[in-house]
């Protein structure tokens, strides 16, 4: 505790100021600041569907795809209604924004699943 009480606080013309636009560098980008939830518009349209396929598609045409299978499993932000709604074929599916196997989701004719189509 000692140690800390000693040691002297910055003086203010050593402190950087916290800008939002600061660049360290030719030819580079400001990036977010910490702690945005997301760089989705506010006027983005949700994929409200999915259409069968290997892989399918999500409908609405140019939508924001979901993020990952819990996303789609727990219907959030949006529930996701499946075309055709009988169960999906064997090897049918539609990838999320997680690249690989453990993005993909099927629907079974009453329930989404990970993975695609037994």
């Amino acid at each position: 505790m000692a140690r800390l009480d000693s040691q002297r606080s910055p003086r203010t013309k050593h402190v950087r100021p916290n800008a939002r636009q600061y660049v360290r560098g030719y030819d580079t980008v400001p990036h977010d600041t910490w702690g945005e939830a997301s760089t989705v518009p506010a006027t983005a349209t949700w994929a409200t569907g999915a259409t069968a396929g290997i892989p399918g598609t999500w409908t609405p045409s140019g939508c924001v795809v979901p993020a990952d299978q819990n996303s789609v499993l727990t219907g959030v932000p949006t529930v996701i209604a499946a075309t055709p709604a009988t169960a999906w074929t064997t090897g049918q599916y539609v990838q999320t924004l997680t690249a690989g196997a453990a993005g993909r989701v099927c629907w079974t004719g009453s329930a989404w699943v990970g993975g695609a189509a037994p």
